[in-house]
């Protein structure tokens, strides 16, 4: 080899030892190529996707006998006690026109619980729908906890039938009744994400861009997942034509600092940051979360009131966070980072291993 690639190959080793020097060593340098970002007063929305059957009580009243029918109130519309729904003119003979088709399955599903109107009067308040889909006795307020998630499945995928327009047969539906009030959604989600819900509280749902109130009836774990159910008093369009409905669920708004989760470090003692100070030092400040979702998180600014009434000072609104700690930062507060914690785990299995070869 020639003196010239000797002295080449010096000078390339000689610089990259100095470029090593000086990103390791130096802090000023090392600062550059550190993920920060600023800590800003915001809010912070915890939502939750979800698909959910819809549980609400429901009359089918069918015909005394083979009428004429004449519907009187709109489909949708919330009616009184003893309003007249349809007007039902009995005819001669029993056969069914071309607008009813059959209903032999939806009347039986039905069963005892159709409600026989002669004239066409409702017993009851609530909203007038003109389709029917043999669910209606099983899918109820007082069964809902008794269904399992396959029972709503099954009793949610069908096709409704309108119910005739013009004649129809004897025991055949003529206008179903939506009770006004409390009705209910039901859906599964996993133990982990259960956990976020509390029975009583209030939170939203969106309907067609519509925030409307919802309470959480009942938290209850079943097998692996956890199934929630809410409560709702509100009406909305299209309510009456679906079973199962997909729709963005806001648990809670807070507000606070946002915070990225992985900048978040939990000691044994506490959870906390590390917050770039004035001359570029990592300093170890403890956080109290409000709220997270989706890899942000809301904490409490200035100062907090930690589970023994102690006053605690945390970060403050323009703080520089630190976005992923390094092992040196994990290392200060007594964190064994994971790198170290699998070389160790490798080493004890290797042990065992030599062990088990002496054996």
């Amino acid at each position: 080899m020639s003196k010239k690639w000797i002295a080449a190959i010096a000078i390339y080793l000689g610089l990259l030892t100095v470029c090593i020097v000086v990103l390791y060593a130096v802090p000023s340098v090392r600062g550059i190529l550190e993920k920060t970002y600023i800590a800003e007063y915001g809010e912070l929305d915890v939502k939750d996707e979800v698909s959910a059957f819809i549980v609400r009580d429901e009359s089918v009243y069918v015909a005394k006998q083979s009428s004429d029918v004449n519907r009187l109130i709109e489909e949708g519309k919330l009616v009184k006690a003893a309003s007249a729904v349809v007007e039902l003119t009995p005819r001669e003979g029993d056969e069914s026109s071309a607008d009813s088709g059959s209903y032999e399955d939806i009347v039986k599903e039905v069963g005892a619980a159709a409600k026989e109107t002669e004239k066409g009067y409702t017993a009851e308040s609530g909203y007038v729908s003109y389709s029917v889909d043999g669910a209606e006795a099983a899918l109820t307020t007082e069964m809902m906890e008794e269904l399992t998630k396959e029972d709503y499945e099954s009793l949610t995928d069908r096709r409704s039938k309108g119910t005739p327009k013009s004649r129809c047969k004897r025991g055949e539906p003529v206008f179903k009744i939506v009770k006004n009030g409390g009705w209910f959604l039901v859906y599964y989600t996993d133990k982990e994400n259960g956990a976020r819900y509390s029975e009583g509280s209030y939170m939203y749902m969106n309907v067609a861009g519509e925030d409307i109130r919802v309470q959480v009836y009942r938290v209850e774990e079943i097998g692996e997942g956890t199934r929630v159910i809410l409560e709702c008093k509100s009406f909305f369009e299209g309510f009456l034509d679906t079973r199962v409905l997909e729709t963005t669920v806001t648990l809670k708004s807070a507000e606070g600092l946002i915070l990225q989760e992985d900048s978040l470090v939990e000691t044994e003692d506490q959870i906390g940051v590390f917050v770039k100070n004035k001359i570029g030092e990592h300093v170890f400040k403890p956080v109290q979360i409000i709220a997270s979702d989706d890899g942000k998180c809301v904490a409490y600014s200035d100062i907090y009131l930690d589970a023994d009434g102690n006053f605690v000072e945390t970060i403050g609104t323009y703080d520089e966070i630190i976005a992923n700690p390094s092992d040196e930062d994990l290392k200060s507060v007594g964190i064994k980072p994971e790198k170290e914690n699998e070389e160790s785990k490798d080493s004890e299995d290797d042990k065992e291993s030599k062990d088990d070869d002496n054996q």
